[in-house]
């Protein structure tokens, strides 16, 4: 299928997601949101796919929201409403899908573009690449980003970059735990791809399982999330996954998983 404001493909078994709107620095409009929730929604239930790779076209990943749109929307707090929704599906559907989401950041993640970023499981950035929660710079509130952000970096850190809409770099981002590894320009794609080789070899059913469980140890207290952890690993023992896995280790060759 074509699309509009994105290109997609898929490679021995890895989805690979472009934002395609480089004259706005793939800056989020409503089609970019509607486009990219409908890829996501028909690649979240696919078991053939391991893992999913966003990136952008051009100078830069992600420049947020689109400015130039918000300025000129006749009723500038539905557009805000209606492209906040928009942003907030792909969101979702990223973090409760059960197989890895890599950003490689290409080039500059504001706004919107950085809460894109991090709501993916693992980042890839290019060296010298500027990221902000941008924001309040043009006199908005966060329409997205600030429960990751926090939970990332923590209270007081939060507070000082976005509410300041401080400018960092990928290699500050590192530091504060936001982006996974920092790579030069030409190696980024070989970075993003030792990820996706090592997804693509992974048991999927229990790596699915796993973000699950990340993700809801945000919120859970200690004792339900346990609870979950010990259900949750119960039924991954019926996987042939496991059987093949635990099969491998005893007669001390490597595994080969099939999704099963």
């Amino acid at each position: 299928m074509d699309y509009e404001t994105l290109t997609t493909k898929v490679k021995e078994n890895i989805a690979y997601i472009t934002l395609n709107r480089p004259d706005r620095l793939n800056s989020f409009d409503i089609k970019l949101g509607e486009e990219l929730y409908q890829v996501l929604k028909n690649l979240a239930p696919d078991n053939s796919i391991r893992a999913v790779i966003i990136k952008g076209t051009g100078k830069g990943f992600c420049g947020g929201g689109d400015v130039k749109e918000m300025h000129a929307a006749e009723d500038k707090p539905q557009f805000l409403r209606d492209l906040t929704i928009a942003i907030h599906r792909c969101v979702i559907e990223m973090r409760t899908m059960e197989k890895p989401v890599i950003a490689a950041v290409n080039g500059a993640a504001f706004g919107a573009g950085l809460s894109l970023a991090i709501a993916c499981d693992i980042i890839v950035a290019v060296k010298g690449v500027k990221m902000s929660t941008a924001f309040i710079g043009i006199g908005l509130a966060p329409g997205c980003g600030t429960q990751f952000f926090t939970k990332l970096v923590g209270y007081q850190r939060a507070c000082e970059y976005i509410l300041t809409s401080k400018i960092f770099t990928v290699e500050e981002a590192e530091k504060l735990g936001i982006v996974n590894k920092v790579v030069d320009a030409e190696e980024l794609d070989n970075a993003v791809e030792e990820f996706a080789s090592k997804f693509r070899k992974l048991p999927p059913i229990a790596v699915g399982k796993a973000k699950m469980l990340i993700n809801k140890s945000l919120d859970n207290d200690m004792i339900s999330h346990l609870e979950l952890e010990s259900k949750t690993a119960s039924a991954s023992a019926s996987t042939d996954d496991f059987n093949e896995g635990v099969t491998a280790f005893a007669e001390k060759r490597k595994p080969i998983f099939k999704g099963k």
